[in-house]
């Protein structure tokens, strides 16, 4: 008789913790990469907004995407938690320092999340998924 061994995308507190804070890490990543080309491209902050949305959006999309690759199931909803963590998370790190996001925030990341819970359901599946 074979060994069954759990996976950790089984586990419902592992399957969203690690794709949220890969989102995360993407969304930090984004934020140097885009303040070094607004740094050094463009000498000023003429494009914040866009590339403020544009971060949240990969924020959101990577973790959903990895959400759906792993668990393949459910990605548009998983993707959508994803996204509605995240923003959860922003929120409170902002209300520490004293501001609050807008909704809309909420809305783009739970928007991107889910787009790329299917994408990351619809693709191939990970050689090392047990």
């Amino acid at each position: 008789m074979g060994h069954y061994r759990k996976s950790i995308w089984e586990n419902t507190f592992l399957s969203f913790g690690i794709p949220i804070l890969f989102g995360i890490l993407c969304g930090l990543a984004g934020c140097v990469l885009f303040s070094a080309v607004s740094f050094f491209v463009f000498k000023g902050m003429m494009f914040g907004k866009l590339f403020n949305l544009l971060t949240l959006f990969i924020s959101g999309y990577f973790s959903g995407n990895l959400c759906g690759r792993y668990r393949r199931r459910r990605g548009m909803i998983d993707g959508a938690i994803c996204g509605a963590v995240i923003y959860a998370v922003l929120l409170s790190v902002s209300a520490a320092f004293g501001e609050f996001t807008d909704l809309r925030k909420l809305l783009l990341l739970a928007a991107a999340g889910a787009f790329g819970g299917i994408a990351g359901v619809n693709s191939s599946r990970p050689k090392n998924l047990m």
